[in-house]
């Protein structure tokens, strides 16, 4: 019986060492920034959706990784790897850094862009004036959303397919 007890007790460990090292492993492949990490948007949603009253935002960064007084916003992306990130994906890190602002009463110098095949990295400055891009860019896409007709902005059908709106666009191209 005692035995028993022992052998599960060891399988019990060495399942758990396995995890860690595992998660270790894709941590350091990914290039993840050293800092404890305290959030991390996994597919179960145990954290929480983090929400920004003043802006009216809600997102959910991949992780976030406290190092000292700073939480870093990072954002995993997979698929080709870009020479330099996309404006989409900077304002996209830009709301996260906001979001992450609000939520640990903290401005974060930066966030991360981190590009799962390759393992290049983009560090986005957080600056006052990239902060201002983002309020202007959420003042426009709310005034589309009120606005009676949008023209489409766009001639990729691919882009179209994927639009939640697509169903009730006049100008749809899929």
């Amino acid at each position: 019986m005692l035995d028993a007890v022992l052998i599960l007790l060891a399988a019990l460990l060495f399942a758990g060492l396995t995890v860690l090292w595992l998660a270790r492993r894709r941590r350091r492949k990914l290039g993840m920034p050293a800092g404890a990490l305290v959030y991390q948007d996994a597919l179960r949603r145990n954290d929480e959706t983090l929400y920004s009253a003043r802006l009216h935002l809600a997102g959910r960064p991949d992780h976030i990784v406290r190092q000292g007084r700073d939480y870093i916003p990072v954002e995993v992306k997979t698929g080709r790897t870009p020479d330099y990130p996309y404006p989409n994906q900077v304002m996209q890190l830009v709301a996260y850094c906001a979001l992450v602002e609000e939520r640990y009463g903290a401005r974060p110098p930066h966030g991360i862009l981190l590009f799962e095949e390759t393992g290049a990295q983009f560090v986005v400055e957080f600056t006052r004036e990239r902060e201002r891009q983002l309020h202007a860019i959420l003042a426009e896409m709310r005034a589309c959303f009120f606005a009676a007709d949008v023209p489409r902005s766009h001639n990729n059908a691919r882009q179209c397919a994927a639009c939640g709106y697509r169903d009730i666009c006049t100008e749809r191209l899929a």
